[in-house]
């Protein structure tokens, strides 16, 4: 069944159907308020804030874009939101699990490169991170991002180049590190 679809019954007075569209789009808000926020406990608090948001202005939504973005745009609100209230902490490493020694040396090294790039995600500006999570951890399109943010296409472009440019230069210590002989 298509979300507009469910959204007409929700609309009809069948609430109960919300459920479904809940369940369908949870896991991508999730992950993206996440590593806007690097938290997942702040997380899964602002995912609730803004399927109730959803839900509450359900009426309003004029699908001229889909429901996914839509949420997505209400998801980023809360995100900077709460991001102005306090600063994001980045998220802590985590091992994959292994089985042998040399799988415990990738996996910490694994666990140092995704914090590198937690923490510099972190100290990006809400605006370009906002731009780089959708763009290169999310795969939205510079049409689905501008939609989402409300943003021209060209500002897209723009944030997105300044966002990566930061990442670059902060990232860049840890490069090096890596690539010098030990």
């Amino acid at each position: 069944m298509q979300d507009s679809e469910i959204i007409e019954r929700v609309l009809a007075g069948e609430h109960a159907a919300y459920a479904t569209l809940v369940e369908r789009h949870q896991p991508q808000i999730l992950r993206l308020l996440e590593r806007l926020v690097g938290c997942r406990e702040t997380a899964q608090d602002l995912a609730q804030e803004a399927f109730i948001a959803a839900f509450r202005g359900l009426k309003s939504f004029q699908q001229k874009s889909s429901f996914s973005t839509w949420l997505y745009r209400i998801a980023c609100n809360k995100a900077a939101s709460a991001s102005r209230r306090r600063r994001p902490v980045p998220l802590a490493p985590t091992a994959d699990p292994v089985a042998d020694t040399a799988d415990v040396s990738a996996g910490l090294e694994h666990a140092d490169r995704r914090q590198a790039v937690e923490q510099a995600l972190s100290q990006l500006d809400e605006r370009y991170r906002a731009v780089v999570v959708l763009a290169d951890m999310e795969d939205a399109t510079y049409e689905s991002i501008a939609g989402i943010l409300d943003i021209p296409v060209g500002t897209v472009r723009s944030r997105l180049h300044r966002a990566r440019t930061e990442l670059r230069e902060r990232l860049q210590p840890f490069v090096t590190a890596e690539s010098s002989p030990s």
